[in-house]
């Protein structure tokens, strides 16, 4: 008989290394959402000497790009899907401030049409301009 009693090891399963990984593909997940976001349409705002500066943050982004294609919040929609939007938002804070930004290459027509959009629903619309260097 012998004396030393042999101790069985507990079988572990060392879970820093998991954690480790984790995190590293929560903060890959957190940059791609970033460089998704930053990915925006290339739109250049038209030059204006006495561009004013709004009080007001601007609560909904409508984008006009050069082809006259229309985006509400970086998504592509039709007029008519425009409009529904802005009634939407209308109806949630007849407050809101709406921000055009129409690229000074595009057609003044599609602009316009914005405009007049934000204004059928009561919203208040602002364009978006840069200053002149």
């Amino acid at each position: 008989m012998s004396l030393i009693v042999s101790r069985r090891r507990r079988n572990d399963i060392n879970v820093v290394p998991l954690i480790d990984v984790m995190v590293v593909l929560v903060f890959f997940l957190l940059l791609a959402g970033r460089f998704e976001e930053a990915r925006t349409l290339s739109i250049i705002p038209p030059a204006a000497e006495a561009s004013g500066v709004s009080e007001h943050s601007a609560s909904v982004v409508i984008g006009v790009d050069r082809q006259g294609k229309i985006f509400l919040e970086g998504q592509e929609v039709t007029r008519a899907n425009l409009e529904k939007s802005l009634a939407a938002k209308a109806a949630q804070n007849p407050n809101t401030e709406v921000l055009i930004v129409a690229d000074e290459r595009s057609l003044t027509g599609a602009a316009v049409g914005v405009l007049d959009a934000v204004a059928k629903v009561g919203l208040r619309p602002r364009l978006l301009t840069r200053t002149t260097p």
